[in-house]
């Protein structure tokens, strides 16, 4: 396998792999888990709220850098590629 081709075989199989792990992230299982049991009585004391709080907010923050960096990602892919 030429040096060029090694590379795409290899960024092919990260792609498939991130691709894979962002589809199973995406499902939202986990955390519709956690919708139901925060619900429970006594669930949570203020400074397991703040935990939780600290926690989910930055998760978000993760995800959605996540997103924005896939999307420049792509962008600086489509300036490289010479359009057929």
């Amino acid at each position: 396998m030429a040096g060029e081709d090694k590379h795409i075989h290899e960024l092919e199989k990260k792609i498939s792999a991130l691709s894979d792990a962002l589809a199973h992230l995406g499902k939202g299982t986990t955390l519709q888990e956690l919708l139901r049991i925060i619900r429970f009585p006594g669930y949570t004391t203020p400074a397991e709220f703040t935990f939780n709080v600290a926690i989910l907010d930055t998760m978000l923050v993760q995800a959605n850098a996540l997103e924005k960096l896939g999307q420049d990602l792509l962008a600086g892919a489509k300036q490289v590629v010479v359009k057929q």
